[in-house]
């Protein structure tokens, strides 16, 4: 009986060992270099993790059929991983919603949403809002700020539990807080950006329709990160997103760990 006893215990030790949870990590990024973060500082990072897989945050149209970048640019993201890529060995795979931005432009939330944004802060200016909506426009300004200040003080600074509270709260503000300002006042209903299809959209509408797709946008990249973790060739993954997305990325993602059996950890875990 002890014998068997034993060689159950093994058995189980065994397979726990053969089934260890693959890690994934939610790297949070500024897409432009800064003074505390360039695409040195990024690749370092790269290096100290070792990721098999990195997922990067554009659609397919962006890679060849052999998943080799069409070209270059002058971003953080793609020159730290075309580095790491020609000195590691590391697929690398786009999650982005495919197509987004010509999806913005055709359903009319760009560049609608950003003409409603300067049309709301010209009401600001010229004290047009009332005290309540006033109060929180200020308010959406101040966590603005408060957000975009992170770049500045480097990767472990807007990867950690502040910065995604800030990012939940600013982009709550952003897509909640000020279309419901901009319902109150007529002149988001009346005024009208005119398509490429020549249809007419109000800035109300495109505005809210981009609030929709925030959410859209980052259901389907959750979606495509689960997919990649489910895929049996990887073990550890690093999911390079603008930091803005990070909050909504976690709390989609953190509640699969046990079921797909991953853990999700951070950078400066390694």
């Amino acid at each position: 009986m002890r014998r068997y006893l034993g060689l159950l215990f093994m058995s189980v030790l065994f397979w726990n060992c053969t089934q260890q949870k693959k890690e994934l990590v939610l790297l949070g990024t500024v897409h432009q270099p800064v003074a505390n973060f360039t695409p040195d500082s990024l690749y370092n990072i790269l290096v100290k993790i070792k990721p098999d897989l990195i997922l990067f945050e554009v659609d397919s149209s962006f890679f060849t059929k052999n998943f080799e970048f069409k070209k270059t640019w002058d971003s953080n993201e793609n020159i730290a991983t075309v580095t790491y890529m020609n000195t590691f060995d590391v697929d690398v795979r786009p999650y982005e919603f495919t197509g987004r931005n010509a999806y913005r432009l055709k359903i009319g939330s760009r560049p609608t949403d950003s003409k409603a944004s300067q049309l709301l802060d010209s009401l600001y200016k010229n004290k047009q809002l009332n005290a309540l909506d006033t109060k929180i426009y200020e308010r959406f300004l101040n966590i603005n700020d408060s957000l975009n200040a992170f770049a500045y003080l480097g990767a472990r600074a807007f990867n950690s539990a502040e910065t995604d509270n800030t990012a939940s709260m600013r982009q709550a503000y952003q897509y909640k807080d000020l279309l419901g300002i901009m319902d109150k006042y007529p002149i988001f209903h009346e005024t009208y950006y005119v398509k490429p299809d020549g249809d007419s959209i109000s800035y109300f509408e495109g505005y809210k329709r981009a609030s929709e797709f925030w959410d859209l946008r980052n259901q389907t990249m959750a979606k495509n990160i689960l997919h990649f973790i489910q895929d049996a060739d990887y073990q550890r993954i690093v999911v390079l997103n603008g930091y803005f997305h990070r909050y909504y990325l976690n709390a989609l993602i953190k509640p699969k760990q046990d079921s797909l059996n991953f853990m999700v950890k951070e950078f400066y875990d390694y």
